[in-house]
């Protein structure tokens, strides 16, 4: 099963480098949807707690908090999806981004109490894909002033604002829901966070793409 090629022209690369975020339009076929829906259903099973404690820093300089939630491997569909041509080069034409490369999927499971405090993606994930799989998946806050800040500083943001900051200087991002498009955003140098779930069972899978 192939996606279909974008339907409307690609955002120029400047809104990338301005935002940080993109939704890419008509990217994702209906059935393919529906199947990556379906196969993540059918898994949650397997899906095993995701649990941090404190903050941290990487030597690949990413920033890491305190996170609670559920981390499921992609299945099938969402794997080959992470690797089509066509979503490549809607990405690379939309970020600007020529040499990117897929790093894989995965989905993150969100019940009740479930969170994201502030972070930056790995090194390995220049470019980050969400899907929402579930309507109502709540929002993720955005913090774009940031970009590409030191891990130092982002333990002072949290130290000052706590693990989901709010302010004119954050925002939020949310996910299209089953209308062919995803949003790509900048999981490496942006940070971004997820309140604690308000209750039932989210889904977002997510693609990685590394620039080499």
């Amino acid at each position: 099963m192939s996606t279909a090629p974008p339907t409307e022209r690609s955002p120029a690369p400047t809104a990338w480098k301005e935002t940080g975020t993109v939704v890419l339009p008509g990217v994702l076929e209906k059935t393919r949807f529906e199947v990556i829906q379906a196969e993540t259903l059918a898994r949650l099973d397997l899906a095993t707690p995701y649990i941090r404690e404190e903050a941290t820093a990487h030597r690949d300089g990413s920033f890491a908090s305190p996170v609670h939630c559920g981390f499921l491997p992609a299945g099938p569909e969402l794997e080959r999806l992470a690797y089509d041509k066509h979503l490549l080069t809607a990405l690379r034409e939309a970020t600007g981004l020529s040499r990117l490369v897929p790093r894989g999927g995965a989905v993150v499971v969100y019940r009740k109490g479930d969170f994201q405090g502030l972070h930056t993606d790995t090194v390995k994930a220049t470019v980050t894909v969400g899907i929402a799989l579930t309507k109502d998946l709540p929002a993720m806050g955005w913090a774009p002033g940031l970009c590409d800040a030191h891990p130092d500083r982002l333990a002072e943001v949290v130290a000052e604002h706590g693990l989901f900051p709010e302010g004119e200087d954050f925002t939020e991002l949310s996910h299209p829901y089953a209308d062919g498009s995803v949003r790509a955003f900048a999981g490496y140098n942006v940070p971004h966070w997820r309140q604690r779930h308000p209750g039932g069972t989210d889904l977002l899978a997510t693609l990685s793409y590394m620039d080499l």
